[in-house]
């Protein structure tokens, strides 16, 4: 059975390209599929919510993320990114260091996360 952009609450923008306003903050997922891969940008602000971004992406594109761009290290762009495994994963100048063991900034966008509502 396909799918429509619609039906899950996205916006188709072209051909396999779309967005989806994300609830909470003001953030946008975007998704760009194409024969046998699919490019998330940005992976929403918890790893539930990344999970919801994927099972979308997947239901969409008929397989799995296989990229995803992380477009600035803000809380509610990037803490989903743990639902995107085995993605290939580009990020803003920054980015990286997040998710380095010991990251710098962590632990800040954490408290910057707790302090805007979000359970972390």
């Amino acid at each position: 059975m396909t799918v429509t952009w619609e039906e899950l609450d996205w916006e188709r923008l072209a051909d396999g390209v779309g967005r989806c306003r994300l609830p909470g903050w003001d953030c946008t997922a975007g998704l760009v599929l194409g024969a046998g891969g699919a490019l998330m940008v940005d992976a929403g602000s918890s790893l539930a919510e990344g999970g919801r971004l994927h099972e979308a992406a997947r239901r969409l594109a008929g397989h799995r993320v296989t990229h995803l761009a992380l477009t600035h290290p803000h809380f509610d762009h990037v803490f989903g990114a743990a639902a995107f495994g085995g993605a290939e994963v580009y990020g803003a100048t920054g980015t990286g260091a997040l998710f380095a063991p010991g990251g710098q900034g962590r632990e800040a966008l954490r408290a910057d996360a707790v302090a805007e509502g979000l359970d972390a």
